[in-house]
């Protein structure tokens, strides 16, 4: 028995001995890329995350602050075209006392796909927003030089 106990326990070592042997090249290079990928991981932040603009695409209902009576509604209908970042942009609001008014626009989505810029080719004018988040159901802007933000629903 004692013989067994002395063979097991030396046949036991030899083993562990080659695999620590013939793994150090591979544990280097595990502890290697585990300190790389914790490296990765902790650069990432959702600060520095790029917006999903093609989320973008679709009908944007403004949705107001609780206590604001709305009397209306406010649309936004966002079509891409070539490139993805721009497109036309139908503006659609509805007002109990005035009725409803369309204004046909375009878009751009600058570089960094935060700025949502605005055209409207009727009145040769230009709004500018900031996308603060966007997802599959809401969205915020931020109109540039306010600071009121500005919540929208996806509507279809």
């Amino acid at each position: 028995m004692k013989t067994m106990k002395n063979w097991s326990r030396t046949r036991f070592d030899e083993r562990t001995s080659n695999v620590f042997a013939k793994g150090r090249k591979t544990a280097i290079y595990s502890i290697a890329f585990v300190m790389l990928s914790a490296v990765f991981l902790a650069s990432c932040s959702n600060d520095d995350e790029e917006l999903q603009t093609g989320l973008l695409t679709g009908t944007w209902q403004q949705v107001y602050d609780t206590g604001v009576v709305a009397e209306g509604y406010v649309q936004y209908t966002f079509t891409p075209g070539v490139p993805f970042t721009s497109g036309d942009c139908t503006i659609h609001a509805y007002d109990v006392f005035a009725g409803d008014t369309t204004i046909l626009c375009n878009y751009t989505i600058t570089g960094d796909n935060r700025r949502l810029l605005i055209f409207n080719a009727q009145h040769d004018g230009m709004q500018e927003y900031e996308i603060q988040r966007i997802s599959t159901k809401s969205m915020t802007w931020l109109p540039v030089g306010s600071d009121k933000v500005l919540n929208f629903k996806k509507v279809k």
